[in-house]
């Protein structure tokens, strides 16, 4: 079973004890993509050779949650983890992370946030309000670099998310994020465009490939099948080198140039065959 970490939603940095700062992010991408992929666990469980996933997700306690979570059959497979602010989602994913097979990191991160305010800062003095924010805040740390220094083998899918920039601009900033970040696949979407057309548009990016999709469900299937694409190629090669060296073997046993017991040799051979 795959290891997979979702994570969604928009953190929250407290202004002061009543104020956060925010954005529009509301976890429902998401929250659709943990649901193809527990749907799909579903469909696929009867296959014993086919891949299935374990699969986290980390998301704001106010967020969208994903629905199949309430089927009981399903709760070895899903384990939801609830997140604040940056740090947060920071130290947890530090946790995580090298423990996951796939890391697909669609959270909308503050990029700054603010040193503790103990009051509630008052409404009546704005300029006092914002010279508080200006005294007290920090930028926050980048999660998207750390990934692959947390765990170089995962899958890595990132989001690029922008806001009236011609199509050329929107593709080429994303796979400038997909260098920096070390991603795998990138998702890239531009708010006007999504607002024109009343649908999720978005462009996934691999391997110098451009894919162009209209909905969440869209962007949920093309990263189930190209992510099961890319787990089911490395493990023919496994298979290919893993065959070739036990056929080795078996030629050196014949030539005698490599001494084996009879059983030892029966065993070898079942396993070989076991291998396809």
């Amino acid at each position: 079973m795959k290891k997979i970490l979702i994570t969604s939603g928009g953190t929250r940095e407290y202004i002061d004890d009543v104020r956060v700062l925010t954005n529009i992010s509301s976890g429902k991408l998401g929250a659709n993509i943990v649901n193809y992929f527990l749907k799909q666990n579903i469909i696929e469980r009867h296959k014993e050779h086919d891949i299935k996933y374990q699969i986290h997700y980390v998301s704001p306690n106010m967020s969208e949650k994903p629905h199949l979570i309430n089927r009981t059959f399903i709760v070895s497979e899903y384990k939801q983890y609830n997140i604040t602010d940056v740090q947060s989602v920071y130290t947890l994913m530090e946790e995580l992370v090298p423990q996951m097979d796939i890391v697909i990191h669609c959270m909308a991160v503050s990029d700054f946030g603010f040193k503790p305010c103990s009051t509630k800062l008052k409404s009546s003095d704005p300029l006092a309000f914002i010279d508080s924010l200006k005294d007290r805040i920090y930028k926050t740390p980048k999660i998207l670099p750390m990934i692959k220094k947390w765990n170089t083998n995962c899958k890595l899918v990132s989001f690029k998310f922008e806001v009236n920039l011609p199509h050329e601009e929107l593709i080429q900033i994303a796979k400038d994020s997909m260098l920096s970040g070390g991603s795998d696949i990138v998702i890239a979407n531009d708010k006007t465009e999504m607002v024109n057309n009343k649908s999720h548009i978005a462009y996934g990016l691999y391997n110098n490939e451009e894919v162009k999709l209209n909905s969440k469900d869209e962007i949920s299937e093309f990263l189930y099948d190209l992510l099961k694409s890319m787990f089911n190629h490395s493990f023919h090669l496994f298979l290919f080198y893993h065959f070739s060296f036990l056929l080795h073997v078996l030629y050196l046993i014949r030539l005698k140039l490599l001494q084996v017991h009879r059983h030892e040799f029966f065993l070898l051979l079942q396993y070989l065959i076991r291998l396809f």
